[in-house]
Order: structure tokens, then C-alpha cells, then sequence
């Protein structure tokens, strides 16, 4: 028997005690530091280091190989260095896969490397993948983050307009910068659901006319139809949303506001839209939704559904997280039976989760 399994299995109460207490604190202090890996994850990517190791496919690559990638500009005698620092705390994270190996036959002096390569976590942050933009790191909500405990203890709760003054969507009237952040952060997760979406839920399926409320510029439709071309899509949001949308084959952009009317089909589907707004606001947009569709007509709902049990899963931690950043303006994700009961309030007669993509956002069906 090994030695070491020998004494693991004969510690002492004491002593199991005391690793429960150091890895205790260990954790505390990791999430007490989680803002440095925040910070970290946004310098690789804006360095494009997952793009250069995706490069080489599978093959592990040192840090000074990564390091020979950036610009003459970024080049200084400790980039090896540093750039292996900042690997090392991804590959912690079950971003990389490292590997510790001697160093090549030229400068093999009994010393080692690490080497690099892509987990399935770290794939996920390379160019034209997800396209992840580190938006949660912009400057516009670094402000709002410091004043987070004002989001809990201020009865009014919109934290992004305490700290800026205006709305988080007037603000981006005043600020380029994030607007473009915010606008290319949103389309690239808009496009990652919706494609994961049209794989696993059939339920478009029979559909003539689809009504997206709150549909931006068009982009939900546009993946809908391409997939369904007999589908029609109208895409309705405020004027000064589609009136920059661009034409496309197949849907009409309308301009309202759903809480005064909605425009007629024989389906709705309401994307992120629900976690903006309370409960009140919800029942009013839904029952619009129901008096614009016929005799067993269907909403679809996407949300992300909050567990209804606090679990350290993957997916609570995720809407959790969400949960809370809709501070930001006064939003919430909700679970399972809130969706329920703002169905049944809205005056629908049956309510289902059809799917769940990536176990966490849901489509739900509001049939009527």
C-alpha cells in the first residue's frame, strides 16, 4: 500500500478537521480575490491569447510562444514571464490544459516548461466561438459595481441610474464606447441561445406568422426563419429600435409599444424580455400578447429559470449571477413557478417548459 494513501486513511478526526478548515479558508479567500480573475480573463482575451493557442489546434504551446504573437509595441524581456503567469491562472480555472515538460533539446538544462493548449471551457472564448466581449469589466459598470450594496439596501433598487444618473439604455445615447460594448456583447449572446435553441425545440414547427416582442433589429427572426422559410416574421419593438434595422427577406419590422398593443399572430415569442421588467409590467405586455392571438395560439418565453432549491450546480451559480446583475435596472430572473403564475395571471390556460438550452434558459410556452 502506498504510504501516502496509508496516512490519508488513518487521519485523525483533529487533523480532518483542520483540512476542512484550510480548505475553508482557501475558498474564502479565492472569492474574495474573483475580481483579479475577472481582470485577467478580459486582458486575455483582449490580447487575443485564446485566438493564438486555438491556432495551433491541438498541439500544447509555451508561453514564449504565445508571447511572440502580439505586436513589436507589447514586446519587453519579461512578456515570457508574465504571459506565463497569466496562462497558469486560466489553466487553474479549467480554461487551458497545462502541461509541465522539459524544455527543448537547445535549451534543455534539466529545467522544465509549461505548455498550453484549449480546454472545452477555454474554446468557448475564441473568436467567432461565443465571441465573449468583456463587457462586465467597461468602465460604465465598474462605477455601479462598487455601489452594489445601494442596489440592496436603497428601496430603489436601479442601480445603474444611481450611480450615472439615467437609465442604462439612455446611457448608451451618451457613451459610444459602451454602446458598442453593450450592442455587440447582447447580439453575440442573443445569436449563441438562439442557435443552441433551433437544435433542440421544435416547437416552430406549423407556425405561419411569429410575432418577436422585443426584438431589436431582427436578429431572433432572422435565425427563425432561416431554419423555418414558410415561417413570417414580424419584428416589433419601439420605432427608434427597427427604424435602424436592417431588410430582411421574410419579416416585417413594426414599431409600437407592446404595452398598448401588440401586433396579431398565430405565435409570440418574448426573449429577454421579462427579466426586465416586475411582475406587474410582465402581466400587462402578456395579456397584450393574449388578445392578439388566436384559439390555442402559444407565447414562447425564454428566460434563464432560477432553481427553486439554492444549489452550488453550474447552472444556479450562472442565473444567480444573473439575478443579480439585473440590479442594474430594477430587473430579476424568476424560477419555474413564477413563470407560472405570471402565465396564469396573464389569462393563459396551460403552461409547459418545452427545453431547457444549456440547462438553464428555458422556453416556456404560454398556450392560450
Amino acid at each position: 500500500m502506498d504510504l501516502l494513501d496509508s496516512k490519508e486513511k488513518h487521519k485523525t478526526v483533529k487533523e480532518e478537521e483542520n483540512d476542512d478548515f484550510d480548505s475553508s479558508v482557501l475558498s474564502a479567500c479565492r472569492l474574495r480575490s474573483s475580481q483579479i480573475f475577472s481582470a485577467a480573463l478580459n486582458a486575455a482575451i483582449e490580447l487575443n491569447l485564446f485566438d493564438f493557442i486555438a491556432e495551433e489546434g491541438e498541439r500544447h504551446v509555451s508561453a514564449s510562444e504565445v508571447a511572440r504573437r502580439l505586436p513589436s509595441s507589447c514586446q519587453h524581456r519579461d512578456l515570457s514571464s508574465r504571459i506565463d503567469r497569466l496562462l497558469r491562472l486560466l489553466a487553474s480555472h479549467s480554461l487551458l490544459d497545462c502541461r509541465v515538460c522539459e524544455k527543448k533539446e537547445e535549451e534543455k538544462d534539466g529545467s522544465t516548461e509549461r505548455l498550453y493548449a484549449l480546454s472545452s471551457i477555454g474554446r468557448q472564448f475564441v473568436s467567432g466561438s461565443l465571441g465573449f466581449v468583456p463587457i462586465f469589466s467597461h468602465p460604465a459598470l465598474m462605477q455601479a459595481w462598487i455601489n452594489f450594496k445601494d442596489a440592496i439596501i436603497d428601496e430603489d433598487s436601479d442601480l445603474f441610474k444611481k450611480v450615472h444618473g439615467m437609465p442604462m439604455y439612455q446611457y448608451a445615447k451618451t457613451d459610444p464606447t459602451w454602446n458598442k460594448t453593450f450592442n455587440k456583447a447582447m447580439a453575440n449572446f442573443c445569436s449563441m441561445e438562439m442557435k443552441r435553441i433551433l437544435e433542440i425545440y421544435e416547437g416552430f414547427e406549423g407556425i405561419s406568422t411569429i410575432v418577436d416582442v422585443g426584438g431589436g433589429t431582427g436578429q431572433n427572426l432572422k435565425m427563425i426563419v432561416s431554419k423555418y422559410p414558410s415561417i413570417k416574421g414580424v419584428n416589433f419593438d419601439l420605432p427608434q429600435v427597427v427604424q435602424n434595422a436592417h431588410s430582411i427577406p421574410g419579416i416585417e419590422h413594426v414599431g409600437g409599444d407592446m404595452f398598448e398593443s401588440v401586433p396579431k399572430g398565430d405565435a409570440m415569442i418574448l426573449k429577454a424580455v421579462c427579466h426586465n421588467w416586475s411582475d406587474e409590467n410582465c402581466i400587462k405586455v402578456l395579456k397584450k400578447c393574449h388578445e392578439s392571438l388566436p384559439e390555442k395560439g402559444k407565447v414562447m418565453v425564454v428566460e434563464f429559470i432560477m432553481p427553486e432549491a439554492n444549489m452550488a450546480t453550474e447552472e444556479a451559480k450562472y442565473v444567480s449571477t444573473l439575478d443579480n446583475l439585473m440590479f442594474l435596472h430594477d430587473g430579476r430572473e424568476r424560477t419555474e413557478k413564477e413563470f407560472e403564475s405570471l402565465c396564469k395571471n396573464s389569462g393563459f390556460s396551460s403552461f409547459k417548459v418545452a427545453c431547457r438550452a444549456f440547462s438553464a434558459l428555458g422556453v416556456m410556452e404560454f398556450c392560450k
